[in-house]
């Protein structure tokens, strides 16, 4: 009844096709359907699919996980959250995150120990006031494994958005560190976009360095190169 109420009174309409929707959705069922996913049944590891592996040829960790590549519609709704803070387009991604990782996890034998939500700078985050992986991610992670903090940005570093590939290798040579020891510990570390794995990288060095026995990038989408 509750809820009926919230709908009456704050219509809410899906992203895709400007249907009616329930208030906590972004989409209706048939355009989550509908989207360009990545299918895990075929490849539970986005690193043993070749032609992922040929975009992506020198990555650290040892699992990649992501929903799709970063293209239309996923592209504009990121850009709305990051940059404009356009909020529901977080419901939109969450659903489409939270179907991607239980078919991930439904294939998967193991679960990772805990996941790490990449921090921002703290200059970065006083500017932008808001973390947006950590605003879509953060709710759906719990019933998986727990969150950890450890994992610190200690270096200020440029945008990466402007860079060349090895430019931002350079930017995040040692920009985190991590404050707890994680020995044998297989840990998830998380980002938006994966763009040349130069940040998922530098975390991944970071996490083994700290004792990590694997470290698994899960990501909202690839940029397909």
């Amino acid at each position: 009844m509750k809820q009926a109420v919230l709908n009456w009174l704050f219509p809410s309409y899906c992203v895709q096709c400007q249907s009616p929707i329930t208030a906590n959705l972004g989409l209706c069922d048939y355009c989550l359907e509908d989207l360009p996913l990545f299918d895990f049944s075929k490849h539970n590891n986005l690193l043993h699919r070749p032609d992922i592996v040929e975009m992506f040829p020198n990555c650290e960790f040892d699992k990649l996980f992501a929903c799709a590549f970063y293209q239309p519609p996923f592209d504009h709704w990121l850009k709305r959250l990051k940059f404009n803070n356009q909020i529901h387009y977080k419901k939109a991604l969450q659903q489409v995150i939270k179907k991607q990782l239980t078919q991930f996890f439904e294939q998967s034998p193991t679960l990772p120990d805990t996941f790490i939500i990449l921090p921002l700078h703290k200059s970065r985050f006083i500017t932008r006031g808001f973390n947006q992986v950590s605003q879509v991610w953060q709710p759906l992670l719990s019933q998986f494994a727990p969150l950890n903090s450890s994992l610190i940005r200690n270096k200020k570093t440029q945008a990466q958005s402007a860079l060349s590939k090895a430019k931002r290798v350079k930017n995040l040579k040692n920009a985190f560190i991590c404050t707890e020891d994680m020995s044998g510990k297989n840990v998830a570390i998380i980002d938006d976009v994966m763009t040349t794995g130069a940040t998922l990288n530098a975390a991944t060095s970071a996490l083994k360095q700290a004792g990590a026995k694997q470290v698994w990038a899960f990501t909202t989408c690839l940029t397909p190169i």
